[in-house]
C-alpha cells in the first residue's frame, strides 16, 4: 500500500499499519477514487443444442515450440451436440489464418454452424464477422 510506505518513511508508532488502513477505508476522497476489487461474474447458462453442427466451439492453444512446417498453435474446433473435436496446426493466431482453416477444415466438410462460440475476446472479429 503506497500510503503505508509513505507514512513509514517519515513516522513510527505502535499499530501504524492498522491506523493507516483504517484511515484509508474511512477517507471519503480515497473511497470515491477506488473501484471495487471484486469482479462480478455472469451466471452459468445451459445451452440447449438440438442438432449436430448447430453450435460450434473454437479455441486456440499455444504457443508451442515451432514444428518442422513452422506451426506454433493448435486450432481446436468442437461441435457441442456430437462432441466431435478437430485439432488443426496453424502457424499464427491471425484472424485470416483462423478463418481460412475454419473454412478448409470444418465448413467445407460439415457446413456452416448456426452459432460459433469463441471465448478469446475480439481476436477474430475482422475475419469472422
Amino acid at each position: 500500500m503506497k500510503t503505508l510506505s509513505k507514512t513509514r518513511e517519515r513516522f513510527y508508532w505502535d499499530r501504524l499499519r492498522g491506523d493507516v488502513e483504517k484511515w484509508c477505508r474511512e477517507c471519503h476522497a480515497c473511497g470515491t477514487r477506488k473501484v471495487p476489487k471484486t469482479r462480478t461474474k455472469g451466471r452459468l447458462q445451459r445451452y440447449n443444442v438440438g442438432t449436430p453442427f448447430e453450435r460450434m466451439a473454437l479455441y486456440i492453444l499455444g504457443p508451442f515450440p515451432v514444428t518442422a512446417k513452422g506451426n506454433r498453435y493448435v486450432l481446436v474446433l468442437m461441435d457441442y451436440f456430437t462432441k466431435w473435436p478437430e485439432a488443426i496446426l496453424i502457424p499464427d493466431q491471425e484472424a485470416s489464418t483462423v478463418a481460412e482453416e475454419l473454412v478448409r477444415s470444418w465448413i467445407s466438410c460439415y457446413g456452416v454452424p448456426m452459432i460459433l462460440h469463441l471465448d478469446q475476446g475480439t481476436n477474430f472479429n475482422s475475419a469472422l464477422y
